[in-house]
């Protein structure tokens, strides 16, 4: 059975998901037993009303040992201690520059300029290629404020490398934020990165399930 489980904005296609991940249609949540399931992600553009109707169901999973991993701009408080956030003020590449600011086991070793940039223009691309055809502001223009007591905060961005992953303990579980679009998406072959999906993956299976 699958350890992880996908909140999805949009029913899933039929086949989504894996022998590893079940992706279920955020709508659904009511339905799903999450003591099922060792690891939780929440895509960034789940309807976190939604959410936060279940958001005492949420906080007691991840006490309980779940991980839950959350992409977006987060509006309303659907597990305990989420942080608020905040617009950047961005004008060039240089206010989007992204920064390793602490250590967890998903971003470690991974080069932050390979996730700056985004390019339509297919094939492997050096960072002065980059620079010149790619655009920045995919991964994040926000930050997050008011981190929760024993926070990290893993990537900034910008001059005062503000806080856009962070991932804070809650009971015996733990809550990772990502403020952008979702970071799985930024798995880029051939780069420091060629494995962040993975990472996450193999990071929420190591969360405790209760059966």
């Amino acid at each position: 059975m699958a350890r992880i489980l996908t909140l999805a904005a949009q029913p899933p296609a039929a086949g989504a998901g894996s022998a590893r991940v079940d992706v279920r249609d955020a709508y659904d949540l009511g339905e799903i037993d999450l003591g099922a399931y060792a690891g939780l992600a929440i895509d960034a553009g789940c309807d976190q009303r939604l959410l936060a109707r279940h958001a005492e169901r949420l906080t007691a999973w991840v006490r309980a040992g779940g991980r839950l991993f959350a992409n977006g701009h987060l509006l309303t408080g659907f597990v305990e201690g989420l942080p608020a956030h905040r617009k950047l003020d961005f004008h060039s590449t240089r206010d989007l520059w992204l920064t390793e600011t602490g250590s967890h086991p998903i971003w470690d070793g991974i080069d932050r300029r390979d996730l700056l940039f985004h390019t339509g223009v297919p094939g492997p691309h050096t960072f002065e290629d980059l620079e010149r055809v790619g655009v920045a502001g995919f991964y994040a223009h926000a930050y997050f404020v008011d981190l929760p007591d024993g926070a990290v905060a893993i990537t900034g961005i910008g001059h005062g490398a503000l806080p856009v992953d962070v991932a804070y303990p809650l009971g015996a579980g733990e809550v990772i934020l990502h403020i952008g679009n979702d970071v799985m998406g930024f798995t880029r072959p051939g780069t420091t990165a060629h494995d962040l999906g993975e990472r996450v993956l193999a990071h929420l299976e190591q969360g405790k399930a209760d059966r």
